[in-house]
């Protein structure tokens, strides 16, 4: 099952992603922008998968819930970039399940992520929620550069990520999670919105 993947399988993947950031990172420091996406035909339910699976391995305290298709979802986009995006958000979500732990999380509390992939209007819609800290009271600032809620940087930082998306035409909003049980609090989920191809054309 997924939980059996290969340690090369793993591997193969970590080394690609920190070539990939180390360019993603080259290009913004030397030019403060975006390098330009490189797209092509790239199923976005395997790079979905790709990045769970890393964050998985990497968050072993985490119980991750998914619900990504087995059928591939097609999208023109650049798989360096959407990869890091979504890495960078599943991380996000753990690191604010830690600043919980950390101010006192409550009696019982199982940490926990949900990412999810659905069609939506003809659009693929990704979801990441976690039930950690939540969102802060100005959420405004969310996307200032260099805002992070941890001491600790975090990869890219929601600035880039946010950039990332709306270079592929696309959205990225950070709303309140649904409470994952009846008693819980509500943590924060980031929604992105990306075009998809049908039939092998961009809608």
């Amino acid at each position: 099952g997924e939980d059996k993947i290969r340690l090369e399988e793993m591997t193969e993947i970590i080394v690609r992603q920190t070539n990939d950031l180390r360019r993603i990172v080259d290009e913004f420091s030397k030019f403060a922008r975006m390098p330009e996406p490189e797209t092509k035909a790239e199923d976005l339910a395997r790079l979905t998968r790709e990045a769970v699976t890393l964050q998985r391995a990497g968050q072993p305290g985490v119980q991750f819930v998914t619900d990504i298709p087995e059928t591939p979802v097609m999208a023109e986009l650049d798989a360096t970039m959407i990869g890091q995006a979504l890495t960078n958000l599943i991380k996000n979500g753990g690191e604010a399940i830690e600043t919980l732990q950390e101010k006192g999380a409550p009696k019982g509390f199982v940490p926990e992520l949900r990412i999810s992939l659905a069609l939506v209007d003809g659009m693929a819609v990704i979801t990441i929620a976690d039930n950690g800290i939540g969102l802060p009271a100005d959420r405004a600032k969310l996307f200032e550069p260099y805002v992070t809620t941890r001491d600790k940087g975090t990869g890219l930082g929601l600035p880039i990520v946010k950039k990332i998306v709306e270079e592929h035409a696309g959205t990225l909003e950070l709303i309140d999670a649904e409470p994952f049980g009846p008693k819980s609090h509500a943590g924060a989920a980031a929604r992105i919105t990306l075009p998809i191809l049908h039939n092998g054309d961009l809608v």
